[in-house]
This record gives structure tokens, C-alpha cells and sequence, in this order.
């Protein structure tokens, strides 16, 4: 069982690197616009002073908070992807920093396609172990059962355009290059999983008691 677990776990670790690879890469976009998550945790890093990575780390754990408060399910997949993706990001920017800052339109929208990309492929991988949704995912789901009339994607739209605002406020640039990234992430992301063959509501994730339980051999 336990080996079964590190399988299923180096699988959700390459996905989650994939993810903080497609981040980087669309951070690189800055020039015409990024992501609206990006957004916001680059305002954060502007106003604090705080490497991006680590603001990342610390609106995830916020988020998980917020999760815990409204009884959401946070797995070990959770917390990995709490720390992981912006600690990749730092360490692309501060290792290798192999992508210049896009100084021209193709280019930044390439950085953007490239990002969403490598985030779809990266979702799918980190999600099919099973092992818990990331922070935001989680708390996306959560408010579209809150709201069922609500169509997710209007969800998703909504949580993005807050925490946009929220970033612009912090002194994060942007440009419409942000609006095509929040167009974008939901079409490529049905791509991949379509191509894929995934669908990611009939995964039934596992909270951490449930991989302990597990792992200890006291659950089927």
C-alpha cells in the first residue's frame, strides 16, 4: 500500500512541477498582461518586498484556511500544491531564469499559451492520483456547490476577477493580455482533460485521514 502511495505521489509531484513551470512561464508575460492569480500574488510581492514564490505559498495556506473554515476537503495533493508551484517558480527565476521578460506582443502571448498549456497538463497529472485538489480548486468547488444555479466556469470567473482587482490595487501591471489568459485557461484546460480522457468530477479525492487510514492498512 505504502508503495502504491509513492507511486501515486511522484505522479502528483511531476504534475505540480509542470503546473510551476506553466507559471513561471506566464509571469514572463508581464509585459502584456498576466494571469489573474499571478495577478494578485505579484502585487503582494510588489507592496511586501516577498519573493513571488513565497507570496504564492502564503496565499494557498490562507486559502486552505478558508477551505478548513467552509469544510472543504484538503488531501496531501493540497498541501504539496500549497508549496510546490511557487517554489518552482522562485526557483526557475532565481536557478536558470531561462525565459527573458516578453518585450513584444507574439511573444508574450506564446509565454501565455505555453503557461496554460504546461498548467492543463500539469492539473491533469497532480489531480489523477487523487490525493486532494489545490487550495484554489478546492474553494471553487465549494462555492459552486453553494451556489448550484451558478455555472463553475461563472464561479471561476468571479474568484479571478476579485483577486485581479485585489492585485492591480497592490501595484501589479497588467494589460489585456490578463483578460486572455482568464479566456483561455478554461478552454485549454477542457482540451487537455478531453485529450486525456479525464474527467475530473468523477475523481474522488482523499482528505488526509483517509491516506493515513489507508496507508496503515485500516481501510479497503
Amino acid at each position: 500500500m505504502a508503495s502504491e502511495y509513492f507511486k501515486r505521489w511522484c505522479v502528483c509531484m511531476a504534475g505540480l512541477l509542470l503546473c510551476g513551470t506553466g507559471s513561471y512561464c506566464t509571469v514572463q508575460a508581464s509585459a502584456i498582461g498576466i494571469g489573474a492569480w499571478e495577478t494578485f500574488q505579484t502585487g503582494l510581492s510588489l507592496s511586501t518586498g516577498i519573493l513571488y514564490g513565497n507570496c504564492t505559498v502564503m496565499v494557498s495556506f490562507a486559502i486552505i484556511l478558508i477551505d478548513l473554515l467552509l469544510k472543504g476537503k484538503i488531501g496531501i495533493g493540497t498541501l504539496c500544491n500549497a508549496v510546490i508551484i511557487g517554489k518552482t517558480v522562485d526557483f526557475w527565476h532565481l536557478t536558470f531564469d531561462f525565459l527573458p521578460l516578453a518585450q513584444t506582443l507574439p511573444v508574450g502571448l506564446l509565454y501565455l499559451v505555453c503557461g496554460q498549456l504546461l498548467n492543463a497538463f500539469g492539473s491533469y497529472l497532480y489531480m489523477k492520483p487523487a490525493l486532494g485538489c489545490g487550495p484554489r480548486d478546492t474553494l471553487m468547488v465549494i462555492l459552486a456547490k453553494r451556489f448550484p444555479k451558478v455555472n463553475i466556469g461563472i464561479v471561476r470567473f468571479c474568484m479571478e476577477l476579485c483577486v485581479f482587482f485585489v492585485g492591480v490595487l497592490l501595484g501589479a501591471p497588467y494589460g489585456w493580455g490578463t483578460l486572455f489568459a482568464m479566456g483561455i485557461t478554461s478552454f485549454i484546460m477542457q482540451a487537455v482533460f478531453k485529450l486525456c480522457k479525464f474527467r475530473a468530477r468523477d475523481v474522488q479525492h482523499e482528505n488526509l485521514a483517509d491516506t493515513y487510514r489507508r496507508i496503515r492498512g485500516k481501510e479497503a
